[in-house]
């Protein structure tokens, strides 16, 4: 069989794309940076994968036809593959893309960020790499339980992936559409109906301590901050944006919906990790926020999340630093010079005078939930 090759073996390539291509439709070759992974999966050569549908856990062994390094990877090595689908995380994409040079055929990335397509095109010297969005939510590990039998499992829900058309021919269940539709309908929708609550989820239940996402969502205080932020976002779409309303609200009931699915056991840490990538100026928390002042309302709920994203602390994060500076620099220098608003900017002023309040309020409710706890 022709083979698909998944650069990144974490949440969506280990645990979500398996369950695209099933068993018979192509051979699987992993590559990843991590060593020990990698070690584990050339040597058990299969693994579990689980796939949560209709409040219950399917069970797949997915087999490994290869299980390679990053460093060990080269595309002349497999001619005939029929596509690779990249999920290393936008700021690792260009060089996870060293050993692709040459590549003939489609290389998709599942990177969350559109602009990855350009530079991943100029780091290959070729024009067949595009954009894919995976609406769905994959964790990047497993219940204790299953953990335990298999070590390598990872639960995934029951998505779907859709793709650039122009790749259009790579089998399995694909849904395939026109870059516009894919950029300005569900791109959209997933940047601000699914990531911005998701994140705002995250750093919320990190501030209570809770490890999961379905944890974080049973607070009532954290699940009613989401659920607002979730409205400002579905409101700021439907004045700014010409998508369907009937599409934007199925979107948003789903996605609340999906925040509390207990058998994901979707770790924060996951969800939460570079909280300075997710404070970039045009992201899913200071871009949503923005997107609501330009159109003449504060985002409250939103600016919460913002705020909960400066307030993360995890010594593992590759953006601990972050924490570091908001505790030695005044708010307006953190405001400015490392998030880069603009000094006397709407959104500015608001968070600059809004700030020491909100901590007030978030640290109050971490009072109110620990002591809960």
């Amino acid at each position: 069989m022709k083979e698909i090759i998944i650069i990144g073996a974490g949440a969506i390539g280990r645990g979500f794309l398996p369950w695209i291509f099933g068993n018979g439709l192509y051979d699987l070759v992993f590559v990843d940076s991590n060593k020990e992974l990698i070690d584990k999966m050339r040597s058990r050569k299969k693994y579990s994968a689980y796939r949560a549908k209709n409040k219950k856990l399917e069970e797949m062994t997915v087999n490994i036809k290869d299980a390679l390094l990053s460093s060990e990877f080269l595309i002349a090595k497999y001619p005939d593959a029929a596509a690779v689908f990249m999920c290393v995380g936008p700021r690792n994409a260009v060089a996870a893309a060293a050993g692709l040079k040459g590549a003939r055929c489609p290389v998709i990335l599942c990177e969350n960020e559109p602009q990855t397509v350009p530079a991943v095109r100029g780091a290959i010297g070729g024009d067949n790499v595009y954009f894919a969005v995976p609406d769905v939510i994959t964790s990047n590990t497993a219940s204790p339980q299953i953990l335990a039998k298999d070590p390598l499992s990872i639960i995934t829900e029951d998505g779907i992936i859709l793709v650039d058309d122009r790749a259009k021919g790579i089998k399995g269940n694909i849904t395939f559409c026109s870059e516009d539709e894919l950029i300005n309908k569900h791109w959209t929708a997933k940047l601000y109906l699914h990531n911005t609550p998701h994140c705002i989820t995250a750093y919320l239940g990190a501030l209570v301590g809770a490890r999961y996402i379905h944890e974080s969502m049973s607070y009532p205080d954290i699940n009613k901050i989401v659920a607002g932020s979730m409205n400002e976002m579905l409101s700021s779409l439907k004045l700014k944006w010409d998508i369907p309303h009937q599409f934007l609200d199925w979107y948003a009931e789903k996605e609340l919906k999906r925040f509390s699915n207990d058998l994901l056991y979707d770790p924060i840490s996951r969800v939460a990790r570079e909280p300075l990538r997710k404070l970039e100026l045009e992201g899913r928390l200071i871009g949503a926020a923005q997107i609501c002042v330009s159109l003449g309302f504060i985002p409250h709920n939103i600016l919460k999340g913002i705020t909960s994203a400066i307030l993360f602390e995890d010594e593992n994060d590759t953006d601990h630093h972050l924490s570091f500076m908001r505790k030695v620099l005044p708010p307006q220098v953190l405001l400015t010079h490392i998030l880069g608003l603009r000094k006397g900017e709407a959104l500015e002023m608001i968070m600059r005078e809004r700030l020491p309040k909100i901590i007030s309020q978030l640290e109050e409710l971490i009072r109110e939930n620990k002591a809960r706890k």
